[in-house]
């Protein structure tokens, strides 16, 4: 039980029994928690960012917007992936606790994390009038971070962060960055006709498939001492409607994780030069790398206060996923950001998805400690 009474367990768990598959739900999870933020004296609003639709929305939570100073931002997503075709052990929306784990869908991706900073946010209210401290709990990571990077049109929704946290799954072992990602398709363009009379037809395969011949040969090269090299894969081709007709659109997407440093305009036309002449090229996804020196002083607090509370020094590592920290970078390029919450990563999107207990209780009192030390 934490000091304000709520319980990080039971939160979650109330969290995983809201159905938030592939987006769906959203707005009703979210205003869950902001009636109870609201009820500690945060003011909440909800940012859409699906004109088409407004059950897509991500809630941003301010303890005193009025507030100037630096403040703690916390950060994490609502929404899960859908539950695939295998039987659980146990029902994906009940949200068993078996074993000292919490089971179901989000329980580890990431509704445990969501539920340990709003524990320890609530936990900490009493210590900080007159300063602000900002929640953000985005729909739609699943589809390409669309409620952060939506939020991040507007800077006034973040206020004055001076250091964040992104509470994906990482074992609570904190982490400094991940690399970019960049998603593109390439498009080649043709004639349909009769495949008896191949003649007549422009087929935009044998447009494509040289194209693809020279991006294979691609090897764009940069690399991070702790994320690697960039890396870049050609993940799907597709062409034609059938088996008798010349196909007149042909796609292929390519992805590239980049690392900092490396300009994604350039690699862009660069990739679409080797492409060649009658190839167009369409940028799908585009999130810059994600870096913090852990030699920055709230860095070192912050690893400090780990060492203390788990006995041992965290080693310094980077996600190999994006996140929604992207979006908060996008918009303030020194900020200090940390990828840390509860929960395995390995179990993410899995069937019998599941968060340990004890992870949970173990990340709300990380939290705690962290904004109890930001705002002496």
């Amino acid at each position: 039980m934490s000091a304000n009474g709520l319980d990080v367990v039971e939160l979650a768990r109330e969290l995983v029994r809201l159905n938030t598959v592939d987006g769906h739900g959203e707005r009703q999870a979210l205003a869950f928690l902001a009636e109870t933020l609201e009820e500690a004296g945060f003011s909440c609003s909800f940012d859409g960012y699906d004109a088409e639709d407004a059950d897509k929305v991500s809630l941003i939570a301010r303890l005193c917007p009025e507030d100037d100073k630096p403040s703690m931002f916390f950060g994490g997503h609502i929404d899960t992936v859908p539950l695939g075709d295998a039987l659980w052990r146990y029902d994906p929306l009940e949200g068993r606790i078996e074993g000292g784990r919490l089971y179901g869908r989000g329980s580890c991706d990431m509704k445990a994390g969501v539920a340990a900073f709003v524990c320890a946010s609530l936990a900490c209210v009493p210590r900080l009038r007159g300063r602000d401290l900002v929640l953000h709990i985005y729909g739609g990571e699943e589809f390409g971070c669309r409620g952060s990077l939506h939020a991040a049109r507007s800077a006034a929704l973040f206020g004055s962060p001076g250091a964040a946290v992104i509470a994906e799954p990482t074992s609570n072992h904190p982490l400094f960055g991940h690399k970019g990602v960049l998603w593109l398709a390439f498009e080649t363009f043709g004639r349909t006709a009769h495949g008896s009379m191949p003649e007549q037809g422009d087929n935009a395969l044998a447009r494509m498939l040289p194209a693809a011949c020279r991006l294979l040969d691609a090897s764009p090269r940069a690399s991070h001492p702790l994320m690697g090299s960039c890396t870049m894969a050609l993940t799907s081709m597709r062409a034609g409607l059938n088996i008798n007709s010349i196909p007149d659109k042909a796609v292929l997407t390519v992805d590239m994780r980049t690392v900092p440093g490396q300009d994604h305009a350039g690699l862009r036309d660069s990739l679409a030069t080797l492409a060649g002449d009658g190839v167009s090229v369409k940028v799908m996804q585009d999130l810059e790398a994600v870096w913090t020196d852990p030699g920055h002083s709230w860095c070192r607090q912050a690893r400090s206060l780990l060492a203390s509370l788990f006995g041992v020094e965290p080693e310094i590592a980077c996600a190999r996923y994006f996140t929604d920290a992207a979006a908060a970078r996008s918009l303030f390029p020194d900020l200090p950001i940390l990828i840390m919450g509860p929960g395995d990563p390995g179990m993410a999107h899995k069937t019998d998805e599941f968060c340990a207990l004890n992870d949970m209780r173990a990340a709300t009192s990380v939290y705690e400690a962290l904004i109890r030390a930001f705002y002496l």
